[in-house]
């Protein structure tokens, strides 16, 4: 249930790669649905009691609420009832799990150590939230390991198996789960302890630091302290160049084709997790380049008459920040930037640090809030957010949802970079950007 969402799609590819026969249900059509679709996934619009069938097993995802009609029909005829991370954990439990969690990075890191390690020639299973552009897909079996990205949102990344555990970072993110973030860090070291092998982390994030240091650990980051150490990042062409060192060795001009300082943190990830596993390191760098990263994560979409426009799926203070000054650095034109804010117990939460986030950008359009299945809540909306941001960065509107396609391309400019932010749908209003910008223009897409 909730096969539409990242998660539920990945679990649903994964399952049937085994064997499984697997259907879903979803409240709406959306490009995964379609995807499955056309995979032969039996997917029906809607929850009805006719949709389980003669199902043995059902899994739902955190969105679907317990007292759903499906699942009452699943408990009334006996059959068992999941939740994703309980279904995941049953069968990776026998594996050698790399479970990659943390606030930001977590999919880019899961995704390229995904990558390298298909690449020389391992058979990992996959689980990544997110689509890894170089396979086309977010899961998939194999034998040797398991690489695994877990979402901590809701506590169910301590369900797994880990034989090593990583943690890309930890931010003040779903405090409306966890009421505050001594708990959100109890539940990170629960998951550092848990590590049968090692625990890895990021040595920048002082609270990362702090849970590391009774366990068996490796740390990776810029400052000198790290085991995996970063260096001289600058940007050439349309890639990141660094250096790194790694058990006291140094590695020169090292080329990677994400952009910006928080991907050469995840590059750092993969590394240490790669070298951990002994994986020889010179053969590691060459693949850097290669990586061609994850779907709406600075996902170049369209060129339209010297105008370029990006999507991305930043959603939180820190990500956006990360974000826009890597995307400053690397295009050095006017930034536009059209973002939809994700939940309203997240702006209620946060709104003084979104506040002050955006100074990268040149101009910026605020929209309505993606409640993500949230009640209205406290005033907490879109011109709320806008009028907070405005405060400390004059060049701030809002634009109502349904008036962005036809108000964003009256504000652009020749040469100007724009860049879609959200987890929400707005991927796919910037869709309709770009298309209204092309009949503006009267230009060829080129992508």
């Amino acid at each position: 249930m909730g096969i539409g969402g990242v998660g539920m799609t990945a679990l649903a590819l994964l399952l049937k790669d085994r064997g499984f026969t697997v259907s879903g249900s979803d409240i709406k059509e959306s490009r995964n649905t379609k995807m499955l679709k056309e995979k032969s996934f039996p997917v029906y619009i809607g929850h009805r009691r006719e949709n389980i069938q003669d199902a043995q097993l059902l899994c739902y995802s955190s969105a679907v609420k317990e007292d759903n009609i499906e699942i009452l029909e699943a408990i009334k005829r006996g059959i068992e009832v999941v939740k994703r991370a309980e279904l995941l954990s049953w069968i990776s439990w026998n594996d050698k799990n790399i479970v990659i969690s943390g606030s930001h990075g977590k999919t880019t890191t899961s995704a390229l150590t995904a990558f390298v390690l298909t690449s020389l020639g391992y058979n990992p299973n996959v689980f990544v939230g997110g689509v890894a552009l170089d396979f086309g897909k977010s899961a998939w079996s194999g034998k040797d390991l398991f690489v695994m990205e877990a979402d901590e949102s809701d506590g169910s990344f301590l369900c797994y198996n880990s034989w090593i555990s990583v943690v890309t970072n930890i931010d003040y993110e779903h405090l409306d789960y966890y009421k505050n973030f001594d708990n959100l860090l109890d539940s990170f070291h629960e998951f550092i302890i848990n590590a049968k092998s090692l625990a890895i982390g990021c040595g920048d994030d002082s609270n990362v630091v702090s849970l590391m240091r009774k366990v068996p650990s490796c740390l990776y980051g810029l400052r000198k302290h790290n085991d995996v150490r970063g260096k001289n990042i600058r940007l050439f062409r349309d890639l990141t160049v660094f250096d790194f060192y790694f058990k006291d060795r140094k590695f020169s001009e090292i080329e990677l084709s994400l952009v910006g300082e928080h991907n050469v943190l995840n590059a750092l990830a993969a590394l240490a997790i790669c070298g951990h596993l002994g994986v020889d390191i010179d053969k590691i760098i060459p693949l850097l380049k290669k990586f061609k990263g994850t779907y709406r994560r600075f996902q170049l979409k369209a060129n339209i008459g010297g105008v370029i426009f990006v999507d991305d799926y930043a959603h939180h203070p820190k990500e956006i920040e990360v974000t826009l000054k890597a995307a400053k650095q690397f295009f050095k034109r006017r930034l536009v930037v059209v973002f939809q804010p994700h939940r309203y117990s997240r702006i209620k939460l946060l709104y003084k640090k979104f506040a002050q986030c955006f100074y990268s950008c040149d101009y910026l359009v605020v929209t309505d809030i993606y409640a993500a299945g949230e009640p209205y809540q406290d005033n907490i909306s879109g011109v709320f957010l806008a009028n907070e941001i405005r405060n400390s960065f004059k060049n701030t509107v809002y634009i109502p949802k349904e008036e962005l396609s036809k108000k964003v391309p009256l504000l652009l400019q020749e040469g100007d970079a724009v860049i879609g932010l959200g987890a929400g749908d707005i991927n796919i209003v910037m869709e309709s950007i770009v298309r209204e910008f092309l009949l503006k223009e009267k230009y060829n897409i080129k992508v």
